[in-house]
């Protein structure tokens, strides 16, 4: 019987390693913003704005100032398979999605925006990429090429 129990607690163990690797680890403070978030977050109003003030610099349509050969600043590209085999974003997914381990990186060769930079994300900017992956990674048109709804009164 305690034969029995102590391999059943070692395989409980070793599923509980591998669930943790198979994670991304994300800092207290941001999982505090992130569990603000009670709405789906938006791509026009919420990512958008992110990526083109932390991100577009080294990954926007300036092929000059492009680093790691990735573009965030169209959809196709954003979500292509990179040099490494890895994808920056896989809707849905946090784990394979290259971008939020980088995020909330804490070593200076992995987190980004990169350090020589000299910008960075907030906790919340972290949150809202983060929970915008998860929660499948909507991209949308640039709002002006969206035709208006009329609102429902």
């Amino acid at each position: 019987m305690n034969n029995i129990f102590l391999k059943l607690s070692l395989y409980l163990i070793a599923i509980a390693i591998f669930f943790n690797s198979c994670s991304v680890q994300i800092p207290d403070a941001v999982m505090v913003e992130y569990k603000k978030i009670n709405r789906i977050v938006d791509f026009n109003y919420d990512v958008q704005p992110i990526l083109s003030d932390r991100c577009y610099q080294c990954h926007g349509p300036d092929e000059n100032t492009r680093k790691a050969g990735l573009r965030l600043d169209k959809e196709d590209l954003a979500f292509s398979k990179l040099a490494s085999g890895s994808k920056a974003i896989v809707a849905g997914s946090l784990f394979q999605s290259e971008m939020a381990h980088r995020i909330v990186a804490s070593d200076p060769d992995i987190i980004m925006p990169t350090p020589e930079s000299k910008l960075s994300l907030t906790n919340s900017e972290k949150a809202i990429l983060l929970k915008w992956i998860d929660q499948g990674a909507d991209w949308k048109k640039h709002w002006a090429f969206i035709p208006p709804k009329k609102s429902k009164e």
